[in-house]
């Protein structure tokens, strides 16, 4: 892609990301913001130091492109911040393209449909497992929007330039976290690959990227801090007495005595979609609150059993048990799946 290509696609979507913007933020002050921080990586994608790819693979029952990829300091105009409130100024941000391959489109933001369909889209260093080191853990997120069909995603993370010299890697994989069946790790050498026998999307492009960026000792000091964060997470979390008293409630509940301690929340039933990845997709409205989300069906059914399912998924607010909501799938006779949400009895 030349750099000319770039600047002709990103003034031309410019009023589809402007309306996605409006759509997220719900304010017009803040979707000038979200707005123009975006569009100040554009001189940061039109610079010389700029990555531009333009590789397309197929995956999956799509088409995915890796477009390019800009690294640097203060090359946004907002700041991230991480759980210290420490600024997070040091970024790497990557676009990429998501289409059907058949030439179905994608469904827009603004769709109900939006979000049935998951990816995820991170950068992944070579030596170091995948299933540690990537968006989710390295201060990730994305930006997306859909013009003409296409989904774009705008990834950003840590920068990891430092690490140029083991060698960088892009991944878009079905789902919402780093799948493990869909790449495979080669330990000894530090490679990924893709899995041949993966039945949803695994693109996986290495990112041209100039060696002489890499810091050994940045690497070191970088590999050190991430992993005393990920051990002050990995300490237990001190719970309160609500806690305690949700803790007991949801360990005595099984799928026999539920209706003996909970109750359906009637207007939140309904039966779910599967999709071909035997994804069950479901949403919710209670109150002020809704929401939506797709969990795998061997998980809730492993043994392909009708009736209720022995995983219960629940939230819950600083009132406890008052407001406990515990998610509930039941496979029916005739295969499809129900879900409702239940809530205590007697609170």
């Amino acid at each position: 892609m030349k750099q000319e290509e770039l600047e002709f696609y990103i003034d031309t979507y410019g009023k589809d990301l402007y309306s996605f913007c409006r759509c997220v933020t719900r304010s017009c002050q803040e979707a000038d913001d979200l707005y123009q921080d975006t569009f100040a990586l554009r001189k940061a994608f039109l610079s010389k130091d700029a990555i531009l790819v333009n590789e397309t693979q197929e995956s999956g029952g799509y088409k995915v492109t890796l477009l390019g990829s800009v690294a640097g300091k203060s090359i946004s105009n907002f700041m991230e911040t991480n759980d210290y409130g420490e600024v997070l100024d040091n970024r790497i941000y990557t676009v990429v393209a998501i289409e059907r391959a058949d030439g179905t489109p994608m469904p827009d933001t603004s769709s109900d449909d939006y979000g049935k369909e998951e990816f995820y889209v991170s950068h992944y260093i070579c030596g170091l497992d995948p299933n540690v080191y990537s968006l989710m853990c390295m201060g990730g997120g994305y930006t997306a929007f859909v013009k003409n069909g296409v989904q774009y995603r705008i990834l950003d993370m840590d920068n990891i330039e430092m690490f140029a010299d083991k060698g960088i890697y892009v991944g878009v994989s079905t789902g919402t976290f780093y799948d493990t069946n869909a790449y495979i790790y080669h330990a000894e050498t530090g490679e990924m690959s893709c899995n041949e026998s993966y039945s949803g999307v695994n693109a996986l492009f290495q990112l041209p990227i100039d060696k002489n960026k890499a810091d050994p000792a940045a690497a070191a000091a970088y590999l050190k801090a991430f992993e005393e964060a990920m051990n002050q997470l990995a300490e237990p979390i001190e719970k309160d007495s609500v806690d305690l008293s949700v803790d007991a409630f949801m360990e005595n509940l099984t799928p026999e005595n539920i209706d003996e301690y909970a109750m359906p929340v009637e207007s939140t039933r309904q039966i779910c979609t599967i999709d071909e990845k035997r994804m069950v997709h479901y949403s919710y409205k209670m109150n002020d609150t809704e929401g939506n989300g797709a969990v795998p069906f061997d998980t809730l059914f492993p043994d392909n059993k009708t009736g209720i399912s022995p995983t219960f998924n629940y939230d819950y607010s600083e009132n406890g048990l008052a407001d406990l909501c515990i998610d509930v799938f039941m496979r029916n006779d005739d295969g499809t799946v129900t879900y409702v949400v239940y809530q205590p009895k007697n609170v």
